[in-house]
């Protein structure tokens, strides 16, 4: 079952004001044609879901104030009901972007604009596209890594169609409860918590170590 939207045209509280709030991916101008039609077309092990528009009911964006938690003075997302294991929660949105930002002119190649946004997921690797959330997104993200937090993470991201945009995109999954039984839904008010991968961490080692 889809997850359930609160009033459209609404922005969800304690949202920045900095950042914008989609209801839908943006794209950049300088994704090419053969990619554009990529993400256009159902990949075949897309879950297809009629996603609704944001904002959604059941999540809520919480200010985390413990001295022990990582993410403390910032923010995490936080559950308003039970999710059940293999839940859909939302689905992560941004900019969607791919190699094609990294220009070059007169023999000058500029930065990739992404390569610092600790908001960038990977959509398709081979084509080198990504959904960016670092100036505009949704609620999704809001999610923080589980490390330091909890033993282990109790969400995960997972790729999707969406039949409303009839578009590829990535979604935040409840963990599905499997052989092991360690998915074991998430409670009302608990922190949705994923993990970023070792890419993520391991980018950015230089900077934790200091």
């Amino acid at each position: 079952m889809p997850p359930k939207a609160s009033r459209a045209g609404r922005l969800p509280k304690n949202w920045p004001s900095d950042i914008r709030y989609l209801t839908a991916p943006i794209y950049s101008p300088a994704v090419n044609a053969a990619n554009l039609k990529a993400i256009r077309t159902q990949g075949k092990d897309s879950i297809a879901y009629n996603l609704p528009k944001g904002p959604y009911s059941l999540v809520k964006i919480t200010p985390i104030s413990s001295p022990t938690h990582p993410a403390n003075g910032q923010s995490g997302l936080f559950t308003t009901a039970d999710l059940k294991p293999g839940t859909l929660v939302l689905q992560y949105l941004g900019e969607i972007h791919d190699s094609q930002d990294i220009s070059t002119t007169d023999h000058i190649t500029k930065p990739d604009p992404h390569a610092d946004s600790d908001y960038d997921l990977s959509l398709d690797r081979e084509l080198g596209i990504g959904i960016d959330a670092n100036y505009a997104g949704n609620e999704a993200r809001f999610i923080n890594d589980y490390r330091g937090i909890a033993d282990r993470p109790n969400a995960e991201f997972k790729e999707i169609w969406n039949e409303r945009t009839k578009e590829r995109g990535i979604a935040v999954w409840v963990l599905p409860e499997g052989k092991s039984g360690k998915g074991k839904g998430i409670k009302k008010g608990q922190e949705i918590l994923v993990s970023y991968g070792r890419g993520f961490w391991g980018a950015r080692k230089d900077i934790v170590e200091k």
